[in-house]
């Protein structure tokens, strides 16, 4: 809801980021996520609404492009999402696929020109696992 305050969505990033950067920096696993209810206030006509959807897109991909300290991994849900932090956020070009995680869910190492050279990326699709899943991945991811 920050994101229908002026200013309020940047502050909620910077807030998050800076979070994110403390726990990455101490070892520790961050999630970050969106509710997944759609922002839809009264009067706020479907482009507005679409332009509101893509804002908070953008900020979450925007913590991956503003994040200095590089994790261990990174995990992102969702087809777009994904594809946006890969591309937009990594800016990977070239990455080497490892194989999958799970089923329908691969693991890229990222390439040498890439935000986090060297870190594995996994892009989980948002119609693929269960509530289970994503806690699965990270048990691999830590052994």
């Amino acid at each position: 809801d920050k994101a229908l305050v002026p200013g309020g969505l940047l502050s909620e990033s910077d807030c998050v980021l800076e979070q994110m950067e403390e726990m990455i920096a101490m070892g520790r696993d961050v999630a970050v996520y969106t509710s997944r209810q759609v922002l839809a206030p009264a009067g706020l006509g479907r482009e507005d609404i679409l332009r509101l959807s893509v804002a908070v897109s953008n900020a979450l991909t925007g913590l991956i492009e503003r994040l200095e300290v590089a994790p261990s991994y990174l995990v992102a849900k969702g087809g777009i999402t994904s594809s946006d932090v890969g591309t937009k956020a990594l800016g990977v070009h070239r990455a080497r696929v490892m194989g999958q995680v799970k089923p329908g869910i691969p693991v890229w190492m990222t390439g040498p020109e890439s935000r986090f050279p060297g870190m594995p990326y996994i892009i989980f699709p948002g119609n693929v696992g269960d509530t289970e899943t994503l806690t699965e991945i990270v048990k691999i991811l830590k052994s």
